[in-house]
């Protein structure tokens, strides 16, 4: 199961170091520009994390981009508009008040704190709320990396817990017995069965509802008795899950802002 990819580096490619604007209808937004020995076309990306990207050939001028982005300007604000309001706040996210984060699948709303007294960063919810104290050392040092490294931690470690959680209740039903199970990053996908029955899941996945954390936990401990994407295959996940395709209907459309 494939995350919404993401711009990968490449270190033939360069980074333009101007910020351009996109205009259109008032509304101000920035984009960047990457030009790459192998793209042999403009290449728009719109993306959670990135914001908005050109991917262009060496030989493109600058200008020539800007009259390109801005006859594209329509749909690339539509795109943004559209993220953002999946992910319920202005992407790409700068961590701070205000913003935005899914956890088990509800939006909570950043409050931030930066206290001098603590020299170890927290993070609580309560209600609606996602409280995020960073000591004050951290945040001069690092600004919007520190808090974005407290709020990895914070995910890393509710992932490693949960989805252990879940996976030891679904292998039961199932009757499988993976050999190894690792929880990490994954830029493309949410999770993996090798053909040595280890399993691998996405710690962002963890901002899905349980529901669909555990139709992704249940589609991988069926690869482990079929690898592969058969009729059989998903004749086992149904036979565990009779609504997986609505849960999978879920993490595709949510996916792309399941991420920071």
């Amino acid at each position: 199961m494939k995350v919404n990819e993401k711009i990968e580096k490449d270190c033939k490619e360069s980074w333009c170091p101007a910020l351009p604007q996109l205009v259109l209808d008032g509304r101000v937004l920035n984009y960047t520009i990457k030009r790459s020995g192998k793209a042999s076309s403009l290449r728009i990306t719109v993306d959670a994390v990135v914001g908005i990207q050109v991917t262009a050939p060496v030989k493109y001028k600058t200008e020539v981009i800007g009259r390109i982005m801005q006859d594209k300007s329509a749909w690339v604000l539509e795109k943004m508009d559209y993220l953002s309001a999946l992910a319920g706040c202005p992407l790409p996210r700068m961590f701070v008040d205000g913003e935005q984060f899914f956890f088990l699948g509800n939006r909570y709303t950043v409050k931030l704190h930066i206290n001098d007294q603590i020299m170890v960063d927290t993070i609580k919810i309560n209600d609606q709320t996602m409280f995020i104290e960073v000591p004050l050392a951290l945040h001069q040092e690092g600004g919007a990396a520190a808090v974005r490294a407290a709020l990895v931690k914070w995910y890393k470690n509710k992932a490693n817990y949960i989805l252990n959680n879940r996976i030891n209740l679904y292998k039961e039903v199932i009757g499988v017995k993976p050999a190894k199970i690792r929880i990490k990053e994954q830029k493309h996908r949410w999770g993996s069965c090798s053909g040595k029955g280890n399993l691998n899941f996405n710690w962002h996945l963890v901002m899905a509802p349980v529901n669909v954390i555990d139709y992704v936990i249940v589609h991988e401990l069926c690869h482990l008795k079929r690898l592969d994407h058969s009729p059989a295959f998903w004749g086992l996940v149904e036979a565990v899950l009779p609504d997986y395709q609505i849960r999978r209907r879920w993490l595709k459309r949510y996916s792309p802002v399941l991420t920071f």
